[in-house]
Order: C-alpha cells, then sequence, then structure tokens
C-alpha cells in the first residue's frame, strides 16, 4: 500500500513539474536550437475525423446556423395570449340558385298560336274564354291564366279579343 502511495505522488510531482512550452526559454531551454514547426502536422490531425460524422446534421446546418444568429428579442411570447392576431372569415357558402318549376298545367303544353278562340264570355263580372289546344281538349281561361309553352299569360278580355302577352 505504501508503494502505491509513493508510486502515485512521484507521478504526480514529475506531471506537476512540466510546464507549458511558453514558460520555456527559445530553444528549448537547454541551450539547443527548436526544429521549425512542420506544416504537416496540423493538417494531418485535422485530417483524422473527430467520431462518426452525423449525415443530418449536414441537412439542417444551415437552418441551425440561421437560427443561433437572430437575437432572442424576437422570440415569441408562449405566456401571451395570441388572439389578438386571429380575425375569423366569414365564409358563406352560396346556394345553388333553384329554379322553381312549378308544374305545368295542359294549356303550357302546346304555343299560343295552335289554340282555338271558341267562345267569348264578356258581360259577366270576370271576362272569360274558351280555347281548344290541337288534341281537341277545350280549357275556360281568365285573365292571369297561364298559356303557351313560352310563358304566355293572359293580360286582357274584351268582347271580340283576348291579350297574350
Amino acid at each position: 500500500m505504501r508503494t502505491t502511495i509513493a508510486l502515485l505522488a512521484l507521478s504526480v510531482v514529475a506531471l506537476g513539474c512540466g510546464g507549458p512550452e511558453s514558460n520555456m526559454p527559445p530553444g528549448g531551454g537547454d541551450g539547443r536550437p527548436t526544429p521549425p514547426a512542420s506544416a504537416p502536422a496540423p493538417a494531418a490531425a485535422a485530417a483524422v475525423p473527430q467520431g462518426p460524422v452525423n449525415e443530418k446534421y449536414e441537412i439542417i446546418a444551415p437552418f441551425y446556423k440561421e437560427a443561433l444568429k437572430r437575437s432572442l428579442d424576437g422570440k415569441v411570447n408562449l405566456f401571451r395570449t395570441n388572439l389578438d392576431k386571429f380575425t375569423p372569415t366569414v365564409e358563406i357558402e352560396a346556394e345553388p340558385e333553384v329554379t322553381t318549376t312549378e308544374a305545368k298545367t295542359p294549356l303550357e303544353y302546346y304555343d299560343a298560336d295552335s289554340y282555338k278562340l271558341v267562345l267569348i264570355m264578356s258581360g259577366t263580372a270576370q271576362a272569360k274564354a274558351l280555347v281548344i289546344d290541337p288534341r281537341d281538349k277545350s280549357y275556360v281561361i281568365q285573365v292571369g291564366t297561364l298559356i303557351g309553352n313560352r310563358n304566355g299569360k293572359v293580360t286582357s278580355i274584351t268582347s271580340s279579343t283576348v291579350v297574350i302577352d
């Protein structure tokens, strides 16, 4: 045990006596000139990889360096609410126009010119007329009745005429 402690103390003293080379006098301290530093030695040290190279680091290195250059003043305060920046957008969906096609009456199947005017009753409170379609069916019409396949409407009935617009 004593020998181990003695060897340990001796090695500490030996290592402690050697100092940095900058404290030594020029020429190595013993009067001999020192050889000039060779350039290949640092290049050889740089050529030796310092451990395994991470390929993934090479991918993210530019982004990492950019992140280090940014100041910390521009960082987002995680504890401050960000609801000020939120502005809701209202999206109104356009409803497709539904064309209401009312059920066509038998008077709307043919052109208004194809109906034959048979009778006009103009002496009553509301004037009416009797028309016959191309299939020989008869219909009674009055002001406001839809007639014809071009959205025609009876506008007036007089003693001698029926006006369709």
